[in-house]
């Protein structure tokens, strides 16, 4: 027998494809790929049109090797089960569907720190029914990914962030589901360690670094191209998210972080995939309002030196006086730079601290307008009541709520960075810094 198609595409190598048509109109297809692992490609049909259409590859569908055996079926309204043989086992695993639960929700959070490649959301859902969590079903349960968007009236959706529960927690008779969770990098890569995958030895380091991030099973990411030809061997018990941190410990201005639209990155600070600071002004007392402002003089100095061992280097450089006090002519500020610095880099680094000193000490956090594109690194400026404009620094840490309470954004400034430069806490961190390699072998 032989089946006519209206419509035929090569969509690439692999056996067994099985394909679910879901309710979003999204048509997911899964195949055994050549190298024995479960894949998946989706595509959206524009206007149910099929002839040309464009697949997303969205990588491994399951942590098994050397399967066989695949099959697939589809529950109408929920998503799909499937069934494989894999190392000697069999396997039964379900693929749900994306479920729409904004009208179950209270009210709730979305937090970004600085230093912190970590950021959280925590929320109240109406559990009516049971429909979210009970006895005997749960489509809140650990590990189940929640995507934040927010949109006005007919405006586009913004991302606020993609996150993996950790906890639910339902009471009765409120019949409330409270839920905390963690984007990618929190449960993806800083809980999983790399056990018995320690050794990576493609040609390029943007190859190993892709092998590292889809063996956490990071479903988006970005890596950038360094130009080096490193392969790279762990220790077991290293995880995830350190063995990356101590490979581009060597990289110079490279980081890890995810932007608010889930996606994970490795690259250059200066990357442009990654969510790049922005200026944002606010009225005082109009669309934010101070709700604390900390003055501290316990990091203040009226000089900076920063010295060099090795070669032996030592440079001054004068703070100017700061707007808020004066401090005594000999409070120096002695930094220590890392072995083989050169003149130039330990200068540009006193010139650094001091212009970050002149400014520093003032702590101020708003709360204001429901602000879902602030994030950290942002640039804060206040219009006052006379309508006088005043850079007030860098934002360290960001809190957006939302809900049937209301929308709005807290946020706190440090005056002692500006826009694209660092703080003075990571200046003197960047200057003492040596890489950090233990447990992870560079060849």
């Amino acid at each position: 027998m032989q089946l006519t198609f209206e419509y035929t595409m090569n969509i690439g190598q692999g056996q067994y494809p099985q394909v679910i048509h879901s309710n979003d109109n999204l048509l997911r297809v899964f195949y055994l790929s050549p190298d024995g692992v479960i894949r998946a490609l989706n595509t959206d049909p524009v206007l149910g049109l099929y002839a040309d259409l464009v697949f997303e590859n969205k990588g491994r569908a399951s942590p098994d090797d050397d399967i066989s055996f695949p099959s697939l079926k589809r529950v109408a309204h929920y998503g799909g089960y499937g069934f494989w043989s894999a190392e000697g086992d069999h396997r039964f695993v379900m693929f749900m569907m994306p479920t729409d639960i904004s009208k179950a929700l209270v009210d709730g959070s979305v937090s970004f720190s600085v230093g912190s490649e970590v950021s959280s959301m925590s929320c109240n859902l109406l559990n009516i029914r049971g429909e979210l969590l009970n006895r005997f079903r749960a489509l809140v349960t650990p590990g189940t990914k929640m995507e934040i968007y927010f949109s006005l009236g007919n405006s586009a959706e913004m991302p606020l962030g993609i996150f993996y529960i950790d906890r639910a927690n339902v009471s009765y008779p409120d019949e409330k589901v409270s839920v905390s969770a963690r984007n990618a990098i929190g449960k993806l890569l800083r809980e999983q360690t790399f056990d018995e995958d320690t050794t990576f030895e493609e040609g390029a380091l943007i190859d190993n670094m892709t092998a590292v991030l889809t063996l956490a099973g990071v479903e988006d990411f970005f890596i950038g191209d360094a130009g080096k030809a490193w392969r790279l061997r762990f220790e077991p018990d290293v995880t995830i998210l350190d063995g990356l941190k101590r490979v581009i410990s060597l990289l110079p201005d490279w980081k890890v972080d995810e932007t608010q639209a889930g996606r994970v990155g490795v690259a250059a600070v200066t990357d442009p995939r990654f969510d790049q600071p922005g200026v944002f002004t606010f009225e005082r007392d109009k669309t934010c309002w101070s709700y604390n402002v900390e003055y501290d003089d316990s990091d203040a100095a009226s000089r900076v030196c920063v010295t060099c061992s090795e070669p032996e280097l030592r440079v001054y450089a004068d703070v100017q006086q700061s707007k808020w006090w004066v401090q005594p002519s000999h409070r120096t500020l002695y930094v220590s730079a890392v072995d083989g610095a050169t003149l130039e880099e330990v200068t540009r680094m006193a010139n650094e601290m001091a212009e970050s000193l002149s400014i520093s000490g003032r702590l101020e956090s708003f709360v204001g307008v429901f602000t879902p594109q602030l994030t950290i690194g942002d640039e804060a400026h206040i219009i006052d009541e006379n309508g006088d404009e005043e850079v007030i620094g860098t934002v360290t840490d960001v809190t957006h709520n939302f809900g049937k309470g209301g929308f709005y954004t807290s946020f706190t400034v440090d005056s002692g960075g500006r826009k694209a430069k660092a703080r003075l806490s990571d200046l003197i961190g960047k200057a003492s810094e040596s890489p950090n390699t233990k447990g992870v072998e560079i060849y």
